[in-house]
């Protein structure tokens, strides 16, 4: 084990160096003048690298002895910052001199972890932190010290109160870093004894020791940080339950008692007298009061926090439309054990602000000046307007900075408010004056300093340049620019100053840039830690430094971003090591913590399905459906120690039950934009009325990030899929009723170019899927799939968003069936569709609350003509179009919508009429005939409607309610079940139907609610 050093500040040595010249020297008359003959470091590893050793020194060989070179070169080394301790000796051997430096090293921190038998709170990455030792500083035995006495007291903060800690050191001569393993026993945790307690409780003790809640069902509980401030701070609400605000309440100790092995808490209490906060003059809730008082939050009661709440209830009073409205607080004096805090209120007038006019305004349109203001007038979404003094301030100061970030240095911006209504008084405009004044024109720039990059380059990034307005908010962002690229280039001491003075003309200015570039800094090596399974290639991949490079912090911050967009690490630290030394290489540290390997996550919850529905008893059109759901995943992260993630998904529920296992290979063959996924799939699933669809699936996908905004999609899926559970004659469609393999050759195009994709207010959102089945892949059905989405947004003004969509679907057979007579009644239903090649659970449905929201989900399209109920198409058209415009305030949205299209049996069925095509066809069975109503499903079914979008941080909540003009009839049998299903369309011998007929429809108002916007 190398010998640990005692880090020394550099100065100091240095200063008492040249004061004390050093005994090993001797007379330094003996030396000085003689030609160095041989200069020797010992050791001879050092850890400056012998080039850079070479060129600070200077003391050089062959050239005369001078002990002013010697004092300075001792200097040089201590700055480097690499040595605690530098010697010097002089030999004469042969006539020859030989200087040796004799040095002890820095150890620098590498890796700190902590090892042993911990049973948590805290864990091991806790007890790491409590040592506060920072990667790539000087260890020294002061921070050693302090490092086992943080370790030590968070143990016994969490009830170890006698742990055993030992560190243990693990040096590397070759990057003069020392890693240190904390070895831990923390032994026995104690557990809670019954507090004392002291002060004027004003209330029980029992009340007390109960509310800290540190002894539970089966005895006290054991000491942790945790446990001890819950504890304290129920105590606290306690009391502020009871209006006393002041309340305080500290832990003077925990006293531990080894025989009992219980740690007893001391909590003075100091309660306070009970605080009344109301208001005079006007009606606040309390819930708003807690809301606006700021003393509520913080636990206590002074000048500042009441004041803060006297501006927010002035600020609320003024939202509401009391726009003079004044608020000043008052403290009554402490009477038995009470005080009271009054908030006088003077609402004045109510208003309403019905007009923001601006003038003086040349440089800018008014519609850029509104766009940056938060004074609105009355609208449907705030219906008095939005006015308070801070917010008029605030506007003004923005105008300010806009036009001064413009040049404009003396700009001027008042207000006025004033009534426009002279016989009510309650209108009110604001006037926002604009004195622009002159516009400051650079006429003359000097960029000084620039000489070790690209000046010419660095001059192009300028914002501010010869005849452009002056700014000083240009110049701090041309400053921003100008460090930020000397810092990506290795010049982390670069510094940036300007200056101005009058030009020559008036209102122009002489600007001065000067830079000051300091020493390039270079990477030494890159060194990496905590790497356990992850194997090292994976991660040398993603280092974006090499040996050699610039030290650019820019880098250095990409190559920690791409770790952690690994997935596979819960902590990842970089640091320079030796920031500080005077050394031109310096070495770049990342220390990783890997995350656990397993990831595991259930969950419990409901869906509402298939909301609205037709009239029949057996509800062919939809009925409202509660499904309870729970669901279980896991994965197994970092597998292989490559940052592949394996993972099992599962989601259970009356209308679903799914089984996932998914192989995700991100990076593949290191390419960034590339990843493969394997998955295996079983889907049970009952989203359709018609059947119950199982699908057994494999497939391969490989995605490609072709740009920001672009992806792309290969893959190739093998599946079997059945139905079951058929609601319709299986006999007239047999093809489409029987388990079938589908191989399919597919991908898709994504293109994204939204603002936010949650709740998107401006861009454009299109996707194209393509899908080929063939028997070249084991198919049993060829056809082709083709299913494309065109969405786009366009802002309105600054409140109103026009969203539009377009959705095309399509289905091409390459087969047909042999035409069977029994079905020839059902292939004219179909329009020949049931003659072609297409599975029941490969056709399309549609219909809903994310593509048309005048049918129930997956209603849209062809109908069975004997029970009703959809049997898919091979085409689908949707045009959808909504309206968004805020209703109240910023959390509360509104939505009008129109959507129409429907599903088609064939493509060339596509069809814009906006009736429902139907006949009347007469049966004739045994001499008797009957009429019966047949309707075609060919047609667009129109929906308008209005929603509701209350905003939340995962999405907007949304109610929709829609109403179709031209919603689908359907004819089919009424109350038939089990196997009456099998006498539905048949006939009695007089010519009456075995099971009465019956026509309906899908109802003309369809309701649905979820979470996100519907497209």
């Amino acid at each position: 084990m190398a010998p640990r050093g005692y880090a020394v500040y550099p100065t100091l040595v240095l200063f008492s160096f040249l004061i004390f010249p050093p005994p090993v020297l001797g007379d330094a008359s003996d030396y000085e003048g003689k030609t160095i003959a041989r200069i020797l470091f010992v050791p001879r590893e050092q850890p400056v690298d012998p080039e850079e050793l070479h060129r600070i020194l200077p003391v050089k060989e062959r050239t005369p002895l001078r002990l002013d070179d010697v004092r300075a070169a001792i200097g040089r080394l201590y700055a480097t910052g690499t040595y605690s301790d530098i010697k010097v000796d002089a030999e004469l051997r042969d006539g020859d001199l030989i200087l040796r430096f004799i040095t002890q090293n820095n150890w620098f921190i590498g890796r700190v972890a902590v090892k042993g038998q911990i049973k948590g709170p805290p864990n091991a990455g806790q007890l790491a932190n409590a040592s506060r030792l920072e990667l790539g500083e000087v260890e020294t035995d002061d921070k050693m010290g302090q490092a086992l006495n943080g370790i030590q007291q968070l143990l016994k903060g969490n009830g170890y109160y006698q742990p055993h800690v030992e560190p243990r050191f693990t040096y590397d001569p070759r990057s003069n870093q020392v890693r240190v393993d904390f070895e831990v026993e923390s032994g026995r945790r104690a557990r809670y004894a019954s507090p004392t307690l002291v002060g004027d409780l004003k209330m029980p003790p029992v009340k007390v020791v109960s509310a800290t809640g540190w002894k539970g069902w089966f005895g006290w509980k054991p000491v942790t940080q945790s446990n001890t401030q819950r504890g304290l701070s129920k105590v606290r609400k306690k009391y502020q339950s009871q209006d006393r605000l002041m309340a305080r309440i500290t832990l003077d100790k925990l006293d531990f008692d080894e025989d009992t092995w219980t740690a007893r808490p001391e909590l003075n209490i100091r309660p306070g007298p009970k605080v009344s906060i109301v208001t005079v003059g006007a009606k606040v809730s309390r819930g708003k009061l807690q809301r606006f008082v700021p003393v509520f939050e913080e636990h206590t009661v002074d000048g500042d926090l009441l004041v803060e709440g006297q501006r927010n209830l002035r600020d609320y009073f003024q939202s509401e439309g009391y726009f003079e409205a004044e608020v000043e607080y008052k403290s009554q004096k402490e009477i038995d054990d009470k005080e009271e805090i009054d908030y006088i209120v003077n609402l004045g007038k109510r208003h309403k602000l019905v007009k923001v006019d601006i003038d003086g305004n040349h440089y800018f349109d008014k519609q850029t000046i509104r766009e940056r203001m938060y004074l609105l007038p009355a609208s449907l979404q705030y219906r008095r307007g939005r006015y308070s003094e801070s917010y008029l301030r605030r506007d003004e100061d923005t105008i300010t900075n806009l036009y001064q970030e413009n040049g404009f240095r003396d700009v001027k911006v008042t207000s006025t408010v004033k009534d426009i209504d002279k016989v009510n008084q309650g209108t009110i405009q604001v006037n926002i004056h604009i004195e622009e004044g002159p516009q400051w024109i650079i006429s003359k720039l000097e960029v000084e300093g620039i000489q070790q990059l690209d000046k010419e380059t660095i001059l192009a990034r300028l914002s501010s340049t010869v005849g452009q307005p002056f700014s000083e908010f240009e110049v701090a962002e041309d400053r921003d620019n100008i460090l930020s690229e000397y810092f990506s280039q290795g010049f982390p001491n670069a510094t940036f100053e300007w200056s101005s003075k009058p030009g020559a003309a008036p209102n122009r200015v002489d600007l001065r840039f000067t830079i000051s570039e300091g020493q390039r800094r270079f990477v030494r090596q890159v060194l990496t830690s905590g790497l356990v399974t992850t194997q090292a290639q994976l991660v040398n991949r993603n280092i974006r430094l090499n040996p050699g490079d610039p030290l650019s912090q820019p880098k250095m911050l990409e190559t920690q971003r791409r770790l952690y967009d690994l997935g596979i690490f819960s902590e990842v630290n970089t640091a320079i090591q030796n920031l500080g030394g005077d050394t031109q290489n310096k070495y770049v540290i990342y220390q990783m913590d890997e995350a656990n390997k397993y990831s595991i996550a259930t969950g419990a919850g409901a869906q509402i399905g298939r909301i609205g529905g037709g009239t029949s008893l057996n509800a062919p059109a939809g009925t409202a459906g509660f499904a309870p759901r729970v669901s279980f995943d896991v994965s197994r992260l970092n597998f292989r120690g490559l940052g592949q993630t394996l993972s099992f998904r599962s989601r259970i529920s009356n209308i679903e039950q799914l089984g996932l296992i998914s192989y995700t290979v991100p990076r593949l063959r290191d390419i960034q934009s590339l990843t493969l996924i394997f998955t295996i799939l079983y889907d049970d699933t009952k989203n359709i009325r018609t059947f119950d669809a199982k699908k057994e699936e494999g497939s391969v996908q490989l995605s490609q990030k072709l740009s920001k905004a672009n992806t792309a999609l290969y893959r190739f899926t093998y599946r079997h899929t059945s139905v079951s559970a058929l609601v319709i004659d299986s006999f007239l469609i047999p093809l489409y009723s029987q388990p079938v393999r589908i191989g399919i050759l597919g991908g898709s195009f994504i293109q994204d170019r939204r603002d936010d994709p949650t709740d998107s207010h401006k861009g454009i959102y299109d996707t194209v899927d393509f899908g080929f089945a063939s028997n070249v892949f084991g198919s049993q059905s060829s056809f082709t799939r083709i299913l494309g989405r065109n969405t786009t947004y366009h802002p309105i003004g600054r409140k109103l968003v026009l969203a539009r969509s377009v959705n095309f679907g399509w289905l091409a057979p390459f087969t047909r069936q042999p035409q069977n007579p029994n079905v020839v009644q059902a292939a004219d239903i179909y329009s020949g569709a049931a003659l072609e090649d297409i599975p029941l659970a490969e056709r399309l449905f549609s219909g809903g609350g994310s593509s048309h929201r005048g049918f129930p989900e997956n209603q849209a399209g062809p109908r069975d003509s004997v029970t009703g109920f959809p049997v898919g198409g091979q085409a689908l058209l949707f045009f959808n179009t909504e309206l968004r415009f805020p209703l109240r305030g910023t959390t509360l949205g509104g939505v009008l919508f129109w959507d129409a299209g429907n599903v088609y049996s064939r493509l060339q069925d596509i069809s814009f009429r906006f009736s429902q095509p139907h006949q009347i066809q007469n049966q004739t069975i045994n001499g008797a005939t009957t009429p019966e109503e047949v309707f075609g499903f060919n047609y667009m079914v129109h929906a308008a409607g209005f929603g509701i979008r209350y905003r939340t941080p995962i999405g907007p909540v949304r109610l929709d309610l829609a109403f179709s003009p031209n919603a689908t009839h359907f004819g089919g049998c009424a109350g038939y079940s089990g196997t009456a299903l099998l006498q539905c369309g048949l006939f009695n011998p007089d010519g009456s139907p075995l099971l009465p007929r019956k026509n309906d429809r899908i109802n003309l108002f369809q309701f649905h609610f979820s979470i996100g916007q519907a497209f």
